[in-house]
């Protein structure tokens, strides 16, 4: 899943394991090199083994060891672009119920079970993510 180098840098961790390469796959339609984990130890450990610059970390906040991680990935990878998965029907961090608040536009929301996803949807959603990236 990873792809050329000089591109920008996905990190992206997640249990589930679908869901994570589906979403890397994506990323890599769109040119950027996807690193999927499914825990922040492995990702960790992903990141220092590889020594590659992480440009944007998409992360399931309620993953164990989500702030320590991001602490050390800030570190190593300054302008680090930190953006957290919620579920839709969880509020997420810094996200009100309503949708709104700071972290709103660049959170990614999974999709539930039952929902049908569309592709050119998604690719939409991580263009504009990867906008916001930039433009941060």
């Amino acid at each position: 899943m990873i792809a050329s180098s000089g591109s920008t840098l996905v990190l992206i961790i997640d249990e589930d394991l679908g869901f994570l390469m589906w979403l890397g796959e994506l990323f890599a339609e769109l040119g950027c090199q996807a690193m999927p984990a499914l825990n922040c130890r492995q990702a960790l450990a992903l990141a220092k083994q590889l020594k590659l610059p992480v440009t944007i970390l998409i992360v399931n906040p309620e993953l164990r060891g989500y702030e320590k991680m991001v602490r050390q990935l800030s570190a190593a990878n300054p302008g680090l672009r930190v953006i957290p998965i919620r579920d839709s029907t969880a509020d997420g961090k810094g996200v009100r119920s309503d949708g709104s608040g700071p972290a709103a536009q660049s959170a990614l929301e999974r999709p539930l079970p039952w929902e049908k996803i569309s592709h050119a949807e998604w690719l939409a959603k991580i263009r504009k993510l990867l906008f916001l990236a930039a433009g941060s």
